[in-house]
C-alpha cells in the first residue's frame, strides 16, 4: 500500500500536534514535518517533497497564502491545502488560486479523511496507467 508523505504547518503547535496524532491514526499516512511559520514550511517542502501540505492560512513570518503560492510555483504535484477558522466566501473561493482546496477547522476530520482517500484513488490511477503504457 502507498503511503501519502504529509506535512503539516501551523503556528499553534495544540493544533499540529492534534492534527499530526489524528493523521498518523489512518493507515497509509506518514507525518514527514511539520513548521510553525510560513517561511518554514517552504523550506522543509523543499526538503522533504511530500504528497501533501496541510497549511493554516494565518502564519508568522509568511502567509499561508504566500507559502502556498512558492511551493506551488517550484513543486506544483505537491498538494496544498489550506486550513482555515475563517470560512467566509471569499477565503474559499481565492483558495484556489493558490492551493488545491481549502478545508474548514470546524469540520476538519471528515473534510481530510475524504481528501486522504481522493489521494490514494488517484496515486493508484495514476499507476495503473502506468503500468498499462509499459
Amino acid at each position: 500500500m502507498y503511503t501519502l508523505r504529509v506535512l503539516l504547518a501551523d503556528d499553534h503547535e495544540s493544533f499540529r500536534r492534534t492534527l499530526s496524532s489524528f493523521l498518523k491514526a489512518q493507515r497509509g499516512v506518514k507525518i514527514i514535518g511539520e513548521a510553525s511559520n510560513g517561511r518554514e514550511v517552504v523550506e522543509k517542502a523543499e526538503r522533504l517533497h511530500p504528497d501533501l501540505i496541510f497549511m493554516d492560512i494565518h502564519m508568522p513570518e509568511q502567509s499561508g497564502i504566500e507559502a502556498a503560492k512558492a511551493i506551488k510555483n517550484r513543486m506544483p504535484s505537491t498538494r496544498v491545502f489550506i486550513l482555515s477558522m475563517d470560512i467566509s466566501d471569499v477565503c474559499q473561493k481565492n483558495v484556489h488560486e493558490f492551493a488545491d482546496g481549502f478545508i474548514p477547522k470546524s469540520s476538519i476530520k471528515n473534510a481530510i479523511l475524504s481528501v486522504l482517500s481522493l489521494e490514494r484513488q488517484l496515486h493508484n490511477e495514476t499507476n495503473a496507467a502506468n503500468a498499462a503504457a509499459a
